[in-house]
């Protein structure tokens, strides 16, 4: 899964956030979708949290949960196929746990 650094251009196996962001073209949205669940180095990460993430600058707090959890699972399709064929998946966990990070040949993701 190696990935070229973006200012040395040198193949990165492991790759930082920023690296994965930059190289796959990471909207800020899907961005911040992916950051709590990067940071968490593969442990599962509460729905409520990714939802804390998103909607961070929100002075509300977000829409309606209903909208939130539109605006996740949007943002999750949008995410994955960006990440197709990179090794690095997000997967749920199941019911109430969240997701977690999941990068192909590595115990644990490197957070940055």
């Amino acid at each position: 899964m190696a990935v070229p650094c973006p200012c040395c251009q040198q193949p990165v196996a492991v790759p930082t956030l920023e690296i994965v962001i930059d190289h796959y073209r990471v909207s800020e949205f899907e961005a911040r979708i992916l950051r709590p669940i990067w940071k968490a180095n593969g442990r599962p990460v509460p729905t409520e949290r990714i939802f804390d993430s998103m909607f961070a600058d929100d002075p509300d707090g977000g829409p309606s949960q209903h909208k939130m959890y539109e605006s996740l699972k949007f943002g999750f399709l949008r995410l994955r196929r960006r990440l197709a064929g990179s090794g690095i998946s997000i997967e749920n966990v199941g019911y109430r746990r969240g997701f977690r990070l999941s990068m192909a040949g590595a115990v644990n993701p490197v957070s940055s």
